[in-house]
């Protein structure tokens, strides 16, 4: 029987903008099993940005829960990986290798020798190796959110 990795129980989720109080998802329940995959759709507005907001941990709920395999989401964490599409999201100072080992180093998950092989597959993947010793600003933006894709996939994450 497939585990469930993401559990979404009656949440929802509120901001506020300057005049409003938003209500962008209203008591929404769903679950997805490991073996699902989903695709998010729908108008602009209608709250699928805030929903993946949410499950990265970037904003809570005001009402229900959000859980990975079990666990609350209190926050963001290694087990969820976002590469967002409306802002730099790369280390300038970094190389794009570095900034895809970056994410390995920190949360221990891969470190060395083997970080370093893992990190430079995935940018074969994406079609950056002849790019991995190159700064950010040399990059056009598709490749710089190559660069970002690269560093989700090499952690591995849940979600």
């Amino acid at each position: 029987m497939p585990e469930t990795l993401l559990e979404v129980d009656r949440v929802t989720l509120q901001y506020k903008t300057p005049m409003h109080l938003v209500t962008a998802l209203y008591r929404v329940n769903f679950s997805v099993e490991t073996s699902d995959r989903y695709v998010i759709l729908g108008p602009s507005g209608c709250g699928k940005s805030t929903l993946l907001k949410a499950v990265g941990g970037f904003m809570s709920p005001v009402e229900g829960t959000l859980r990975i395999r079990g666990r609350e989401i209190n926050g963001p964490g290694p087990d969820r990986m976002m590469v967002f599409q409306d802002f730099e999201q790369l280390m300038p100072w970094k190389t794009v290798l570095q900034n895809v080992l970056f994410p390995m180093h920190v949360t221990n998950k891969f470190s060395g020798l083997l970080a370093k092989e893992r990190a430079r597959e995935i940018l074969a993947k994406v079609g950056l190796t002849k790019f991995s010793d190159v700064y950010p600003h040399m990059l056009s933006g598709g490749m710089k959110m190559r660069v970002a894709i690269a560093r989700a996939m090499a952690l591995e994450p849940d979600i």
